[in-house]
């Protein structure tokens, strides 16, 4: 699971998807905003590396990755395909981009924006370059985006506590305005502490923090699997007199 929002943008050849992509792209980051991208290029063999060169080199001589680096710039080529969701998990730990734009892929179930009459799954918006609704399709992105923001601050329980159904219909009502973060309230999740038998309330960030210490404690003693496990965590603490 990514932070950032993902929206796809589909189309036939020549429908204009690139140019509709770099314009999102220079508008958003006139707000601030930080958009990563990515190209679906179907070709079998297609390379973006250049045969000859170190780099390729490299890759024949059997490296899985190789690579490039210069003072400006950044290449990881990996000598091998991937899964779409891991692209994106990718993407968002290189970068933590507020957007990932994809360019192609439209049979992943990401909303889109479509251009021309190729047939939409998994909703969106279609957008005709000769209609001049470019700023609904704008208000359209950034309105994921902020969702996005809001929804990476909320438990992800879909406990129902807050009166949505889960909690990406939570973020969408304090986005519009009908709901705000405070009406989270998270009960039950990662962590449960008593003190004296009397449950303590926790938010998820107070819950995420103790978790992740007390497993960092726990997985360093001898005995325990340090490559991670499922299995619950019960710790019990009595109170001695002094």
């Amino acid at each position: 699971m990514t932070n950032a929002a993902i929206i796809g943008v589909v189309g036939y050849h020549n429908t204009g998807k690139t140019t509709l992509i770099c314009k999102l792209i220079e508008r958003l980051s006139e707000r601030g905003y930080s958009v990563s991208t990515i190209k679906n290029i179907p070709k079998d063999g297609f390379s973006i590396d250049i045969e000859g060169t170190d780099t390729w080199k490299h890759a024949e001589s059997g490296a899985g990755l190789v690579v490039a680096s210069t003072p400006d710039e950044t290449s990881f080529i990996l000598k091998s395909g991937m899964k779409f969701d891991e692209i994106v998990r990718l993407a968002d730990v290189a970068t933590s981009p507020d957007l990932i734009l994809v360019e192609g892929h439209k049979t992943e179930n990401i909303p889109k924006i479509v251009l021309g009459d190729i047939e939409m799954d998994g909703g969106g918006r279609r957008y005709d370059p000769d209609a001049d609704d470019f700023e609904e399709i704008l208000d359209y992105v950034i309105g994921a985006i902020e969702i996005a923001r809001i929804y990476a601050k909320l438990p992800k329980m879909d406990c129902g506590k807050c009166g949505c159904d889960d909690c990406m219909k939570m973020a969408e009502a304090i986005v519009r305005g009908e709901k705000a973060i405070s009406d989270c309230v998270v009960k039950e999740g990662l962590v449960s502490v008593t003190v004296g038998g009397e449950a303590v309330p926790m938010g998820f960030f107070v819950q995420d923090i103790i978790s992740k210490t007390i497993f960092g404690m726990v997985s360093s003693l001898k005995g325990v699997d340090s490559e991670g496990t499922d299995a619950d965590i019960t710790i019990e603490i009595k109170h001695a007199e002094r």
